[in-house]
């Protein structure tokens, strides 16, 4: 997994491309201390780049959540498709996380 961050006044965006899987934990951990700080009102997490995401990468989505929830940003998922965006339907993350197309 790959990530960039973009700040555009109150909003930050991040990019995720590739897999979010196990395998992507650590670098996932470094996007987290990168956020850490961020004074941010909303955070979006580009998904259209995601090739892939299992169940490890939909938990890391989770700890993000809690952490930016935690400093008072609000955090939503953007533009998945595929593998990606069934697995969000699935596992009902639409209850969790706000989705936008």
């Amino acid at each position: 997994m790959q990530y960039s961050i973009a700040r555009n006044g109150q909003a930050v965006t991040v990019a995720l491309q590739g897999q979010l899987n196990f395998a992507a934990n650590d670098i996932f951990a470094g996007l987290l201390r990168d956020l850490d700080g961020v004074e941010a009102k909303q955070v979006v997490f580009d998904l259209s780049g995601l090739s892939h995401i299992d169940s490890v990468g939909l938990g890391l989505l989770y700890i993000a959540r809690e952490d930016l929830d935690g400093v008072g940003a609000v955090m939503s998922l953007a533009k998945p498709q595929g593998g990606v965006k069934r697995l969000l339907e699935l596992t009902e993350a639409g209850e969790t996380f706000r989705i936008t197309d």
